[in-house]
């Protein structure tokens, strides 16, 4: 039946890596993608250092009066060694209120002075306004750097508007002993956390709730790209030869089947060498950037770069849970392959192809929105789902991967998943031998399934 399948599948491979303009993109994407998150990640890096070393403007001012209408007698000198330069020689005084504190500034005549009033409002929350005196030589852009000190410190200048002495923050920052049991170990006093495996588990189930809506968004987005971008070559490849006179000499030395198969799979593989080459200089990218930002800017970690630093502790990405995930991805691609081939083996002409490869489109669509409404949270997830090979090609490799589908779903979901791609590409060898046969004929799926059922 797959006789010649070997000499077909080299033919359409070797047509398809060798174009000119399969290199240029492959390789000149392959770059970008290396090369785009190393960029980002040192600027990100960069502007987290820069951020880190950034210094407080001085706020011009050499004496602030304070009226803390939140508690009365408080000593705001910690914010003098908090903020460094350009704020350690400030003089702090306490008075009752604006105006009295605006009346000692006219008696002493000073102008570089401000008041600072502290409040609260009805939710209990701190707010702070800066009062400047008629005759100051302060500037209202200048002054206004004082916010950026507060920000900075914004904890120790909400403790010290509170009244809260340093010693009661010191007995508050103690650190709390913390400790669990299962109910079986509480007697005995076996704590829960011993078991590292046990912990490990338990930080593994609050990020795989995380983790499995985006993975399968992400699977669904990879199969939705490679199908379409891809399956239009295949259903193109498919029906190339029908309209030329070489498809009767074909079918002659080549089995249909042999040809369906050898085509979907040549074009597939050429892609999948692309887009996977692209995955991986993108992964590769990401590393490289971790690196390499960490050694031009050694602990000014970014958000990002911590992020991808905490990945490596999770334990989520085995090696054999994601390589078998790839495979049933690869599977799952097949799949839907097959279909773009059937719309090619039932197409006459070019511009019936393109028609056609809303077939596969559609029923990707409809799988797409049950994974979305059904099997959002993959542990709850019901079981048809990676059971019925349009919707499992879709959500069964995230289950494999963070391991929440069980062995022997798995195995019925990829051997049903096998079964339906081999026999469409069987269905499509024979529908595409029937459009031979009845080349110049009309035709119609009701005379196509009866010719194939009837052979």
């Amino acid at each position: 039946m797959f006789k010649n399948f070997g000499k077909v599948f080299q033919f359409t491979f070797h047509n398809q890596v060798c174009q000119k303009g399969y290199k240029a993109l492959t390789i000149t994407l392959a770059v970008i993608l290396f090369l785009l998150p190393i960029g980002i990640l040192i600027l990100l890096a960069a502007n987290s250092e820069k951020d880190k070393n950034k210094k407080l403007e001085s706020c011009g001012a050499d004496k602030i009066y304070v009226a803390n209408e939140v508690a009365a007698n408080t000593n705001f000198d910690s914010m003098k060694i908090a903020n460094g330069e350009g704020y350690k020689d400030i003089v702090y005084v306490t008075v009752p209120s604006v105006d009295d504190g605006l009346k000692q500034i006219k008696d002493a005549g000073e102008k570089k002075a401000f008041v600072l009033r502290v409040t609260k409002d009805d939710k209990d929350k701190i707010s702070t306004d800066i009062v400047l005196p008629p005759d100051t030589s302060l500037e209202a852009k200048t002054v206004k750097h004082y916010f950026d000190a507060i920000s900075k410190n914004e904890m120790l200048f909400v403790i010290t508007a509170r009244g809260i002495s340093m010693s009661d923050v010191a007995e508050v920052s103690k650190t709390v002993e913390t400790d669990g049991f299962e109910a079986s170990g509480w007697k005995s006093g076996t704590s829960l956390f011993e078991d590292k495996a046990k912990a490990n588990e338990q930080n593994n189930e609050r990020l795989r709730d995380a983790f499995s809506v985006l993975i399968t968004m992400i699977i669904c987005m990879i199969m939705y790209f490679v199908v379409l971008a891809y399956g239009a070559s295949i259903t193109k490849n498919i029906v190339m030869e029908k309209s030329s006179k070489l498809m009767d000499t074909l079918l002659i030395s080549v089995k249909p089947e042999a040809m369906i198969f050898g085509k979907l799979s040549g074009v597939l593989a050429a892609g999948l060498l692309q887009f996977f080459s692209w995955i991986a200089c993108l992964v590769g990218g990401v590393f490289a950037g971790v690196i390499i930002s960490d050694k031009l800017f050694p602990g000014a970690d970014s958000t990002v770069n911590v992020f991808l630093k905490s990945l490596g502790d999770m334990d989520l990405f085995r090696p054999i849970p994601v390589i078998v995930a790839l495979i049933v991805l690869v599977f799952g691609i097949l799949l839907y392959s097959s279909f773009a081939a059937f719309a090619g083996s039932i197409s006459s002409t070019q511009e019936q192809a393109a028609s056609n490869q809303g077939i596969f489109v559609m029923i990707m669509v409809i799988a797409y929105i049950l994974v979305l409404t059904q099997g959002s949270d993959i542990q709850t997830a019901p079981t048809w789902l990676f059971l019925v090979p349009f919707t499992a090609a879709l959500i069964l490799p995230t289950g494999l991967l963070l391991g929440t589908v069980s062995t022997s779903v798995a195995i019925a979901g990829v051997a049903i998943l096998l079964v339906l791609t081999v026999g469409l590409v069987i269905f499509a060898g024979r529908v595409y031998k029937a459009m031979a046969l009845y080349k110049g004929q009309s035709t119609n799926f009701k005379k196509i399934f009866k010719i194939v059922s009837t052979k």
